[in-house]
């Protein structure tokens, strides 16, 4: 189908993922923006990421797909299609692989839809785009590669969330930490259990750092046990925000931090999409393609043979973590809060 720019006044972006999918997907979302300045952005994405992408700027409008709950029932599933055909889009992006993000653009009746050629999602696209990854590059850039069949063949791959001032104030009466001292924050714990370092690490790293810093640990109510754990480990009153802040709270909490030191887990693009510095621990993902990439941001990682295997069980003694001791964490972190 011939593609007609001028006619695209209505645009709306499909991510299905997670949060940190949405915040990669910020600059191709920019790039959109910036080709086409008058036209309104709307997003699709699930429940868990929406409040998230509230915050990528550019964003108009945010609608929900409750794919596993409530859009279940074809009927539910129906009053959605029907909603967004209403909204009558000039161009749909599909930024996953997923057949289901390619069928909802198609339903929608958007004129011009864009995706990848994966899972026989070519059907339901007027333009399509190649699904290879045999290169090696940051996701941010591979999402703004999707935007090539558009005649969009670059853009700024920097990750960026919007804060109101009112969100930063909400968390500085919500979280009160010592600040004469720098401000740490630590995500010790991801979706994936063999990016999760052990307990008794995290405990050394809190007590070494006591002295130089205020350290916060964050992750959600489930990881809430095992957050009390490294507290009690380490013996030290260290707080512990589990799951009782906002998605916009967690980021303006970050925006005020001195350095957030995280696995490979949705805060690690939060922090970066707040400009934090971040020191990322990573073991069996790869941190080119997920890491942070702030100048100030620095990753620890042993390429090990059986690098990366983004596996859920691992056979291998996990060798991509052998080498992680709370000395090199310590001495980097101190480094990083030195601007060394």
């Amino acid at each position: 189908m011939e593609f007609d720019r001028e006619r695209i006044k209505r645009i709306l972006v499909i991510n299905l993922a997670f949060i940190g999918d949405v915040i990669l997907s910020g600059p191709a979302i920019r790039a959109l923006k910036e080709t086409y300045p008058h036209a309104r952005i709307d997003i699709l994405t699930v429940p868990m990421a929406a409040p998230i992408a509230r915050l990528v700027p550019y964003v108009d409008r945010v609608f929900e797909y409750d794919k596993r709950g409530k859009h279940k029932n074809v009927l539910e599933l129906w009053r959605l299609v029907k909603g967004l055909r209403a909204e009558k889009y000039d161009l749909s992006v599909s930024m996953n692989f997923a057949l289901r993000a390619s069928l909802v653009a198609w339903a929608a009746g958007a004129t011009y839809r864009l995706g990848y050629n994966a899972q026989h999602a070519s059907m339901f696209l007027t333009h399509v785009a190649s699904s290879d990854r045999s290169k090696i590059r940051h996701e941010s850039e591979n999402y703004l590669a999707l935007l090539k069949p558009l005649g969009i063949e670059a853009g700024n791959a920097q990750l960026e969330l919007k804060l109101t001032p009112e969100a930063l104030q909400r968390v500085q009466k919500k979280v009160a930490w010592d600040e004469h001292q720098p401000l740490i924050i630590i995500c010790p714990f991801g979706r994936n259990p063999l990016n999760c370092w052990a307990e008794e690490g995290y405990a050394e790293v809190i007590r070494r750092l006591a002295g130089v810093a205020s350290c916060i640990l964050i992750g959600g109510k489930v990881e809430k046990a095992r957050l009390e754990k490294i507290r009690t480990l380490s013996g030290v009153d260290v707080l512990i925000l589990a799951g009782v802040l906002s998605m916009e709270e967690l980021a303006a909490l970050m925006k005020q931090a001195d350095l957030v030191i995280t696995v490979d887990t949705g805060p690690l693009h939060i922090a970066g999409g707040v400009g934090t510095p971040i020191l990322g621990l990573f073991s069996r993902s790869d941190y080119r393609v997920w890491g942070p990439r702030g100048t100030r941001d620095k990753v620890l990682h042993n390429k090990v043979e059986c690098w990366p295997c983004n596996k859920w069980e691992c056979n291998n003694g996990l060798l991509c973590m052998r080498d992680w001791t709370a000395d090199k964490i310590i001495d980097v972190a101190i480094g990083m809060l030195n601007n060394k």
